[in-house]
């Protein structure tokens, strides 16, 4: 493995248990403090305990990890992107913009991972249709929830009037069944965009590996 690649393998790999370790002792701390009535800086201390315990944790398993990125489960690596894929949900406030980043970065693992495992091109082309079709499924439930996300905060018709008037001086009347249609469309859209860039990536790193 060359160094560049174990560098890359690392930065995404190694974040994984800090930010689980944070996050997770910071939402279980705020929990306990509404539970309880505690103090704020539960959560403060709890949030800074947890990760101090994540940077420990991932300079244990660094090498080892990134030594050995490409034996790791597939139940594994799809968890890890399930959890990504969640920060980054929350973190762009619902939109998965980020996803599609982490779609390509799937496509070219699973492209690396199994030239590491010397499979065949037949093995090539289903692995890279699985991949992408995972990355399509999640970001099918993303599109689900950011709809329930805006469904829940009211978001209507009316709302994307306001933003094509503000954005191109257009002056549309888009009711109820029109909304509808639109969040639908765009959610196939940005699904079927996941899955394009993710065989994309794929199909550009299987050519440049050969």
């Amino acid at each position: 493995m060359k160094k560049l690649e174990a560098f890359v393998l690392g930065l995404f790999f190694v974040p994984a248990p800090i930010l689980f370790c944070f996050t997770g002792a910071w939402f279980t701390s705020v929990i306990f403090c509404k539970q309880f009535d505690l103090s704020e800086k539960v959560v403060s201390t709890s949030a800074l305990s947890g990760l101090a315990v994540g940077v420990i944790l991932a300079a244990v398993i660094l090498r080892p990890l990134v030594r050995n990125a490409y034996k790791i489960s597939n139940k594994a690596i799809a968890a890890i992107y399930i959890f990504y894929s969640t920060l980054a949900f929350g973190f762009c406030m619902g939109i998965p913009a980020f996803n599609y980043v982490l779609g390509m970065l799937a496509g070219v693992y699973v492209v690396r991972k199994m030239l590491y495992l010397k499979a065949n091109e037949n093995e090539y082309n289903r692995g890279i249709k699985k991949t992408a079709i995972f990355t399509a499924v999640i970001m099918a439930i993303a599109c689900c929830l950011m709809a329930m996300v805006g469904f829940a905060g009211k978001v209507s018709g009316k709302n994307f009037e306001a933003l094509l008037k503000s954005l191109f001086g257009l002056e549309l009347s888009i009711n109820t069944a029109g909304f509808i249609g639109i969040i639908f469309l765009g959610g196939c859209a940005m699904i079927l965009l996941q899955y394009w860039l993710t065989k994309l990536s794929a199909k550009i790193t299987f050519k440049l590996s050969r």
